[in-house]
C-alpha cells in the first residue's frame, strides 16, 4: 500500500484535451505513486484512455502539465514515454501477425533490429515473463494462430519486458479466462511489491477487488473521485461513474420449446494457414437451437470457438455438415445466402470496421446488399446519426473514421450496425468486451430483445458467471468437440470447468 510520505512518481497537473467539440479531459490532475495498483474507473468515452495516452505520448495535451518525480516533461511522443520509464499497453494489438511469438517480443527490445537474435539476456527475461503469465503459449507460435485472449498475454509480456517504471494498461483482462485474469492479478500485485507504478484502465469490478491499491473514477473528461479502494462499496463506484445505483439487468425470457429454429448437424471444419480462426479444426458439431434460445458456447481460448463462429457466419467453408436454419441451407459455397445473420467478431477493429472509412459508411455496409440503388449521402447520415445516438458512440460524429473510435465506441457501433434490423441469428464474439456497466447492460438487454422476438442467438464467451447468468444452455468446446451441452439451471462450476479442460460429458 502506498506509504502517504512517498513521492509520486508521475503527477498530471490541469490536463485538458479536446476533438473539435468533444472534451475528452477537462482540467484532469492526478498523481500516480511507485508499489502502488492505481484503477482508472469509468464509462466508455469518460477520458480514461485519453488521459493516459497523453501520458504515454500518443497524443499532446491542449493545456496543463506532466510531471516525473517532481520535474516538468514533455512527452512528445510513445519513443519519448519508453525512454522515461512509461510502458502501454492498448486495447488494439501492435503484434505482427505472421512472426512468432519469440520473434515479436524480441522486436519489442530496445536493440531491435540488430539484437534480435543475438541479446539472450533480453530473451531470457521474456521467455520467463511468458512462461509466467501464459504457459500454454510457445515461443514458436506464430502470432496470427493465437486466439484473441493469448494476444493480449504477449501484449502484456512485450510492456512488462520494457522494465519500465510506470505500466499502463487498458482493459487488459477484457479477452482472458478466469484463469489467466488470475495470474495476471498475480502478476501485477508482485510489480507493484517490487517498486513498479501500474495503472490500471479497467471496467471490471473484481479488478479492482482484487489487485487495485486506490481508484480514480472519472466521468465526463473529469476526475470525480480517488481513493484508496478499500474505502469505495461497488455500489458506490457504480454511481460514480454512471450516476445510478441500481443497473438492473433483465434476464432473458424462456425460449420457444415448439422447434429447432437453428439445426447444425455433424459440422466440421478446417482453418488454412492465411485464417484469423486460431484453431485448425472443428468436428462433428450437433447442437438444436429453439427460436429465442440464448445458447452460450464456452471454452478455453484456442478450442475452435472463431472458427466456428467463421464458419457459422460463413465467412469460411465447412468441411462437412449442414447448418440449417427455418429449414433452408444457412450458407451455399460457402457464403452466406441470408442478409438476416447478424455477426459480431472479436476485434473489432480488424474484423469488424473499415477502419478508414467514416462512420456513415459502416453503418450503412450491411445495407448495400439488400438495396437495388445506393441511396443519397444524406439519408445514409441520417441512418447513422440515429443509430450513433441509440447506441452512444462516443465522439457522435458521423464523418469521423471508425479508426479513431476507442475500443469500447468501435464495440457499439459493431453492435449497432449488427442489431439494428431484425436478424433471424446472432453470433456474437465476447459482444461486451471493452464496455463499461452501463454499456454492458444495454448490449444484454439488446440480445433479449431480438431472443424475444424469436432470433437465435449464439454467444461465444469465456465469462462463466455472464453465460451462467443469461444463457439458457452452455455447449463447451474443447479441441474443436463439443464436449457437453447443458442447461443453465442445472450447470455447475466444476462441470462446465472439466469439460474445459478436456473432460467428456458422462451419459
Amino acid at each position: 500500500m502506498r506509504d502517504p510520505k512517498r513521492q509520486s512518481i508521475v503527477q498530471l497537473q490541469g490536463i485538458s484535451k479536446r476533438f473539435g467539440a468533444l472534451i475528452a479531459n477537462d482540467q484532469v490532475s492526478l498523481d500516480i505513486a511507485p508499489g502502488e495498483v492505481l484503477a482508472l474507473l469509468g464509462e466508455n468515452g469518460a477520458g480514461k484512455s485519453t488521459l493516459m495516452k497523453i501520458l504515454y505520448g500518443f497524443y499532446q495535451a491542449d493545456a496543463g502539465r506532466i510531471l516525473i518525480e517532481g520535474q516538468p516533461v514533455t512527452i512528445d511522443s510513445p519513443h519519448t514515454a519508453m525512454r522515461l520509464g512509461i510502458a502501454m499497453v492498448f486495447q488494439q494489438f501492435s503484434l505482427i501477425e505472421n512472426l512468432t511469438v519469440a520473434e515479436n517480443l524480441m522486436l519489442a527490445s530496445a536493440k531491435a533490429p540488430r539484437g534480435v537474435w543475438v541479446n539472450r539476456t533480453h530473451w531470457v527475461k521474456s521467455h520467463s515473463r511468458l512462461s509466467e503469465l501464459a504457459p500454454s503459449i510457445q515461443p514458436t507460435n506464430l502470432i496470427r494462430n493465437l486466439a484473441v485472449g493469448e494476444k493480449q498475454l504477449v501484449e502484456l509480456v512485450k510492456a512488462l519486458d520494457a522494465d519500465a517504471r510506470v505500466v499502463i494498461l487498458d482493459e487488459p483482462t477484457s479477452v482472458l479466462t478466469p484463469i489467466e485474469t488470475q495470474r495476471f492479478w498475480m502478476l501485477i500485485r508482485q510489480l507493484a511489491d517490487q517498486g513498479h507504478a501500474v495503472v490500471f484502465i479497467t471496467h471490471k469490478l473484481e479488478d479492482v477487488r482484487a489487485c487495485a491499491d486506490c481508484t480514480a473514477v472519472m466521468r465526463k473528461g473529469r476526475v470525480v473521485d480517488m481513493s484508496p479502494a478499500r474505502d469505495r462499496t461497488a455500489k458506490e463506484l457504480v454511481y460514480m461513474m454512471v450516476g445510478r445505483e441500481n443497473l438492473a439487468i433483465v434476464n432473458p425470457v424462456p425460449p420457444s420449446p415448439a422447434y429447432p429454429r437453428l439445426q447444425i448437424q455433424n459440422l466440421s471444419a478446417d482453418s488454412d494457414a492465411s485464417s484469423r480462426s486460431s484453431a485448425s479444426t472443428i468436428r462433428n458439431v450437433n447442437l438444436a437451437i429453439a427460436a429465442g434460445e440464448i445458447v452460450g458456447i464456452a471454452g478455453v481460448a484456442g478450442n475452435g470457438q472463431q472458427l466456428f463462429a467463421d464458419v457459422l457466419a460463413g465467412l469460411l467453408p465447412s468441411v462437412q455438415g449442414t447448418m440449417l436454419l427455418d429449414g433452408t441451407l444457412l450458407h451455399r459455397a460457402g457464403k452466406s445466402s441470408r442478409q438476416d445473420i447478424a455477426y459480431i467478431p472479436e476485434q473489432p477493429l480488424q474484423n469488424g470496421v473499415a477502419a478508414e472509412l467514416d462512420l456513415v459508411a459502416n453503418l450503412w455496409a450491411k445495407k448495400i446488399g439488400k438495396m437495388a440503388f445506393f441511396p443519397l449521402r444524406a439519408k445514409q447520415r441520417t441512418h447513422a446519426a440515429r443509430l450513433i445516438h441509440a447506441f452512444d458512440v462516443q465522439p457522435p460524429d458521423p464523418t469521423l473514421k471508425a479508426v479513431n473510435l476507442s475500443g469500447g465506441n468501435l464495440q457499439k457501433l459493431v453492435l449497432a450496425r449488427e442489431l439494428s434490423d431484425s436478424p433471424s441469428l446472432i453470433i456474437a464474439c465476447y459482444p461486451t468486451m471493452g464496455l463499461d456497466i452501463a454499456a454492458t447492460q444495454f448490449v444484454y438487454e439488446k440480445l433479449f430483445q431480438h431472443a424475444q422476438s424469436r432470433a437465435c442467438i449464439v454467444w461465444i464467451s469465456e465469462s462463466l458467471d455472464d453465460l451462467l447468468q443469461y444463457s439458457h444452455r452452455i455447449a463447451v468446446l474443447f479441441r474443436g468437440e463439443v464436449v457437453g451441452v447443458v442447461e443453465t439451471s442445472t450447470a455447475n462450476r466444476h462441470q462446465l470447468g472439466q469439460w474445459m479442460t478436456g473432460g467428456r460429458e458422462v451419459a
